[in-house]
């Protein structure tokens, strides 16, 4: 909640900021755009009338046609606001100057001489205003050298962009403001329906994982977060209930024998006996403490699978050869239920760690033979699927496995039949865990089907890994 007002400061500093950038950089453009023009304007204006009085001081005498000059530079300087002459000869004696600013000022200033050089224009402050100052010289008729100054008054062009600097600052600010304002009630009005599902989603706990966010309650631009939402709280649900399930199923696990050697230790310690009763108690617990060694073992491998620890030792495996191996091994129980093994098919070699696999598939096997009814046939399948992938199919006959039951025999301490006995002849109820957790070590898959005929475990092997 802390980081949700952060960013509803945060977000609308930002946009803030943002428009505050843009509309600068726009206003100083608009600016210099404005001052570009005044230059240029001001820059033709006095380069038209430089020109013009050029041409007359090229054929002016003082003598001959004074007057007339003079009225030809009044018409050159007619529509001419703002803008002063000053002409001099090479003697210094003024030809002709404008009412207006003293420019024989700029005949003193450094600038003069380059002005005149460069054909360019200079800034001059004269009496506290601002000119825009071009001068040339030209020699007439006579030989005499006469200087031309001519000045244009940029004050109405200051003051103009001063103003329009302003405007603009002004402009500025009131935008700012506006988009702050703006951004923050933009903001309030987006997050309410989220600040609300926030609340929603606080309310959740432990205690509560069942509790689902109803896709109704919420803008159709946030169902699809809703459901993605939700679909984690099943995810979670399932993995807290399986937890859950999983430390009252190893509780009881570990109960049963600590409680018959506890049980046995006290009945011996009550009586004295002999020494063969001894030995007897003795190898009872001994079983005790091999079933509750089998299982920390079996728990230690199915931890390390679960960190991705198991390191498998991979050497080239003939299945068809291990297979066969297996299926003597099994002998002695498979013909106290006159069971019998049927092989079939054949693939290639595959690299793998023949224990691991020994060990799942071993488990399968037996786990196939406890429910196989008597004088059937169990039938291992082998295909080669592909190049680089090999198929194993392990049916046995019996009972079918409701399909609910299906996705969830491969979890730890699953059972089909609840009412049985978690201590009896079937084991501790993680052998298909392990299996699974090897299979996919191999980087491999494996799945269950059943039927009213049979139930198969199909494996999915790669040739290497």
């Amino acid at each position: 909640m802390k980081q949700s007002k952060l960013i509803s400061v945060r977000l609308p500093i930002i946009v803030c900021l943002i428009t505050c950038g843009l509309l600068y950089c726009f206003s100083y453009l608009i600016e210099r755009s404005f001052e570009k023009f005044s230059i240029r304007q001001n820059v033709t204006e006095l380069n038209s009338v430089i020109t013009s009085i050029e041409r007359e001081l090229t054929y002016y005498s003082p003598n001959d046609n004074r007057d007339e000059f003079i009225q030809n530079l009044l018409l050159i300087l007619t529509g001419h606001h703002h803008l002063f002459v000053y002409i001099i000869d090479d003697m210094g004696k003024i030809v002709y100057r404008t009412r207006g600013p003293n420019l024989a000022i700029a005949l003193k200033s450094q600038e003069l001489e380059r002005i005149i050089e460069n054909d360019s224009t200079s800034i001059e402050t004269i009496d506290k205003s601002s000119y825009r100052i071009a001068a040339s010289r030209v020699i007439g008729e006579d030989g005499k050298r006469f200087t031309t100054i001519v000045a244009v008054r940029r004050d109405v062009q200051l003051e103009f962009i001063n103003r329009l600097r302003n405007g603009l600052g002004l402009l500025i600010i009131i935008s700012c403001v506006l988009a702050l304002i703006g951004s923050f009630i933009s903001i309030y009005y987006t997050q309410k329906p989220i600040n609300r599902l926030i609340k929603k989603i606080e309310r959740i706990s432990l205690n509560n994982l069942n509790y689902r966010i109803p896709t109704s309650s919420v803008p159709v631009k946030y169902v699809s977060l809703v459901r993605a939402f939700n679909n984690m709280l099943n995810r979670m649900e399932d993995v807290f209930t399986r937890q859950h399930n999983f430390t009252a199923d190893i509780a009881h696990e570990m109960r049963t024998p600590i409680t018959n050697l506890t049980t046995q230790t006290q009945i011996v310690l009550n009586n004295a006996r002999t020494t063969n009763e001894y030995r007897e108690i003795l190898y009872s617990n001994l079983e005790e403490y091999e079933k509750m060694s089998q299982m920390i073992s079996d728990m230690l491998f199915l931890a390390q699978a679960d960190n991705r620890q198991l390191v498998p030792n991979l050497i080239d495996i003939d299945l068809t050869n291990m297979i066969m191996m297996m299926c003597d091994y099994f002998e002695p129980l498979t013909d106290e239920k006159n069971i019998t093994f049927q092989l079939d098919g054949h693939c290639s070699h595959i690299q793998g760690d023949k224990m691991m696999l020994g060990r799942a598939i071993g488990n399968i096997l037996s786990n196939a033979i406890r429910y196989t009814p008597n004088n059937e046939v169990i039938t291992i399948t082998l295909s080669q699927m592909s190049e680089k992938r090999v198929k194993i199919i392990i049916s046995n006959p019996g009972k079918k496995i409701d399909k609910k039951h299906l996705p969830h025999l491969f979890d730890r301490f699953y059972r089909v039949d609840e009412s049985r006995h978690r201590n009896d002849s079937s084991g501790a109820g993680i052998g298909l865990a392990i299996v699974k957790s090897i299979i996919e070590t191999h980087k491999g898959s494996i799945y269950v089907e059943s039927d009213d005929k049979s139930t198969r475990f199909i494996i999915n092997l790669p040739t290497a890994i």
